[in-house]
């Protein structure tokens, strides 16, 4: 059997995955697993699934690093006790700006972590999962996206 310590080492290496920079300046959101504990069509459109860590940022297109509006963005985490819940599921939908804001509980798990799935016209649905390095109440996370490829 795996010690705890061996295996958060594993997953620390898992999803230190390289991220791709343009030459605008922006770097592409690293591609981070769905995880077993998505659920479809369980989210609702709801900007506090939770209270005590806000998360903001902006959708940005990795070639100019332009905002991507009206960007749809499926969120999901465990809360405080450190399980996934459905009231802790929710949409929201990028300002012009490329701007979201949301809030919910903090994650409380051996490795913390918030589920995102980002679908735009236009672009690849990116999914990936913000980590962050310590407990905080308030984070940043720009998702930059690449353009679909048109054939």
């Amino acid at each position: 059997m795996l010690k705890t310590p061996l295996i958060l080492t594993l997953l620390a290496t898992i999803f230190s995955l390289p991220a791709q920079a343009s030459e605008s300046g922006c770097t592409l959101t690293p591609e981070r697993p769905l995880g077993n504990s998505y659920k479809a069509n369980t989210a609702i459109f709801n900007t506090q699934p939770g209270k005590g860590l806000i998360i903001e940022g902006r959708v940005l297109s990795i070639h100019n690093c332009a905002p991507i509006a009206d960007a749809v963005i499926e969120i999901w985490s465990a809360g405080n006790d450190g399980r996934y819940h459905d009231r802790l599921r929710a949409y929201i939908i990028t300002l012009p700006d490329g701007s979201y804001r949301f809030e919910t509980e903090w994650p409380d798990m051996p490795v913390p972590h918030v589920h995102f799935i980002v679908s735009a016209g236009g672009y690849k649905r990116l999914t990936t999962q913000w980590i962050p390095d310590a407990k905080v109440t308030a984070a940043t996370f720009d998702l930059v996206l690449e353009p679909a490829l048109r054939f």
